[in-house]
Protein backbone atom coordinates (compact mmCIF):
# COMPACT_ATOMS: atom_id res chain seq x y z
CA UNK A 1 0.00 0.00 0.00
CA UNK A 2 2.86 1.94 1.06
CA UNK A 3 4.78 1.61 -2.53
CA UNK A 4 2.05 2.73 -4.20
CA UNK A 5 1.10 5.35 -2.59
CA UNK A 6 5.03 6.49 -3.10
CA UNK A 7 4.20 6.26 -7.26
CA UNK A 8 1.41 7.85 -6.82
CA UNK A 9 3.00 10.40 -5.02
CA UNK A 10 6.29 10.20 -7.53
CA UNK A 11 4.06 10.58 -10.78
CA UNK A 12 2.13 13.57 -9.21
CA UNK A 13 5.03 15.03 -8.74
CA UNK A 14 6.42 14.58 -12.58
CA UNK A 15 3.50 16.19 -14.22
CA UNK A 16 3.44 20.21 -15.17
CA UNK A 17 1.22 22.11 -13.00
CA UNK A 18 -2.71 22.28 -14.50
CA UNK A 19 -4.37 25.24 -15.59
CA UNK A 20 -7.00 26.28 -13.30
CA UNK A 21 -9.41 29.59 -13.01
CA UNK A 22 -7.25 32.58 -12.24
CA UNK A 23 -6.61 34.13 -9.39
CA UNK A 24 -5.58 37.93 -8.24
CA UNK A 25 -3.80 39.05 -5.70
CA UNK A 26 -2.67 42.11 -4.23
CA UNK A 27 0.72 41.54 -2.72
CA UNK A 28 3.55 44.20 -1.02
CA UNK A 29 6.27 44.13 -4.30
CA UNK A 30 10.22 44.73 -3.55
CA UNK A 31 12.85 45.70 -6.22
CA UNK A 32 15.95 44.56 -6.00
CA UNK A 33 19.44 45.20 -7.58
CA UNK A 34 22.92 44.24 -7.55
CA UNK A 35 25.58 46.21 -8.32
CA UNK A 36 29.05 45.11 -10.00
CA UNK A 37 30.46 45.06 -6.29
CA UNK A 38 27.83 42.50 -5.06
CA UNK A 39 26.49 45.22 -3.28
CA UNK A 40 22.33 44.35 -2.95
CA UNK A 41 19.98 47.28 -2.81
CA UNK A 42 16.39 46.62 -1.89
CA UNK A 43 13.32 49.18 -2.40
CA UNK A 44 9.72 48.30 -1.04
CA UNK A 45 7.93 49.96 -4.14
CA UNK A 46 4.33 48.96 -3.35
CA UNK A 47 2.14 47.83 -0.81
CA UNK A 48 -0.66 46.33 -3.35
CA UNK A 49 1.13 45.44 -6.72
CA UNK A 50 -1.37 43.54 -8.43
CA UNK A 51 -0.62 39.60 -9.48
CA UNK A 52 -2.27 37.36 -11.13
CA UNK A 53 -2.16 33.75 -10.71
CA UNK A 54 -3.05 31.15 -13.44
CA UNK A 55 -2.16 27.80 -12.10
CA UNK A 56 0.87 27.02 -14.30
CA UNK A 57 2.05 30.38 -14.67
CA UNK A 58 1.74 34.12 -12.91
CA UNK A 59 1.50 37.52 -14.62
CA UNK A 60 2.67 40.75 -13.25
CA UNK A 61 3.24 44.51 -14.02
CA UNK A 62 6.50 45.67 -12.37
CA UNK A 63 6.75 49.37 -11.77
CA UNK A 64 3.82 49.15 -14.40
CA UNK A 65 6.16 48.61 -17.45
CA UNK A 66 3.60 46.48 -18.73
CA UNK A 67 2.30 42.78 -17.83
CA UNK A 68 5.15 40.34 -17.74
CA UNK A 69 3.81 36.11 -18.20
CA UNK A 70 6.05 33.78 -16.49
CA UNK A 71 6.92 30.57 -18.74
CA UNK A 72 4.86 27.69 -17.68
CA UNK A 73 6.14 26.60 -14.04
CA UNK A 74 7.67 23.47 -13.02
CA UNK A 75 7.61 21.41 -10.02
CA UNK A 76 10.47 21.35 -7.60
CA UNK A 77 11.02 19.10 -4.98
CA UNK A 78 12.99 21.17 -2.19
CA UNK A 79 15.63 19.02 0.03
CA UNK A 80 12.96 19.56 3.07
CA UNK A 81 10.12 18.00 1.55
CA UNK A 82 8.29 21.31 0.16
CA UNK A 83 7.83 22.77 -3.24
CA UNK A 84 8.22 25.36 -5.38
CA UNK A 85 7.47 26.32 -9.14
CA UNK A 86 10.15 27.68 -11.16
CA UNK A 87 10.88 28.50 -14.84
CA UNK A 88 13.63 30.10 -16.73
CA UNK A 89 14.05 31.87 -20.08
CA UNK A 90 16.31 31.18 -22.87
CA UNK A 91 17.47 35.02 -21.88
CA UNK A 92 18.18 34.09 -18.47
CA UNK A 93 15.04 35.37 -16.72
CA UNK A 94 13.99 33.75 -13.64
CA UNK A 95 10.47 33.03 -12.41
CA UNK A 96 9.62 31.40 -9.59
CA UNK A 97 6.58 30.92 -6.52
CA UNK A 98 6.35 29.41 -3.34
CA UNK A 99 3.96 29.81 -0.49
CA UNK A 100 2.66 33.05 -1.28
CA UNK A 101 5.56 34.63 -2.58
CA UNK A 102 6.68 35.10 -6.74
CA UNK A 103 9.93 36.08 -7.75
CA UNK A 104 11.29 37.83 -11.37
CA UNK A 105 14.52 38.10 -11.57
CA UNK A 106 17.94 38.17 -13.98
CA UNK A 107 21.46 38.09 -12.93
CA UNK A 108 21.41 41.98 -11.60
CA UNK A 109 17.52 42.65 -11.08
CA UNK A 110 14.30 41.37 -9.30
CA UNK A 111 11.14 42.13 -7.84
CA UNK A 112 9.62 39.94 -5.18
CA UNK A 113 5.95 39.89 -4.84
CA UNK A 114 5.11 38.53 -1.32
CA UNK A 115 2.71 38.51 1.43
CA UNK A 116 -0.17 38.12 -1.08
CA UNK A 117 -3.74 38.31 -0.58
CA UNK A 118 -7.10 37.62 -2.79
CA UNK A 119 -7.74 40.63 -4.30
CA UNK A 120 -11.57 41.93 -3.18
Amino acid sequence: MLKKSLISIIILLALPLTASAAQNFQCSVTHNTEGDDGTVHSERISANGELTDSGSTFSISPEGKGIVTSPELKTVKTPDGGKIFTAKTIDGMVFAKFGDSYVMRNAKEGYVYSDCKPAS
